[in-house]
């Protein structure tokens, strides 16, 4: 999402916006990419 390609075309540049916007804007997106980054919490089963 932060990443500028030479190659895009107006429509992926809009696109790639929108996703960071989305992301900026919305706690569950947000957590869900902290999660996919860092990886789920650790839930030792006993």
């Amino acid at each position: 999402m932060l990443h500028r390609f030479p190659d895009d075309d107006p429509f992926q540049q809009r696109m790639q916006r929108a996703q960071l916007e989305y992301t900026v804007n919305s706690l569950a997106a947000a957590t869900s990419l902290a999660e996919n980054y860092a990886g789920l919490p650790f839930i030792e089963q006993s």
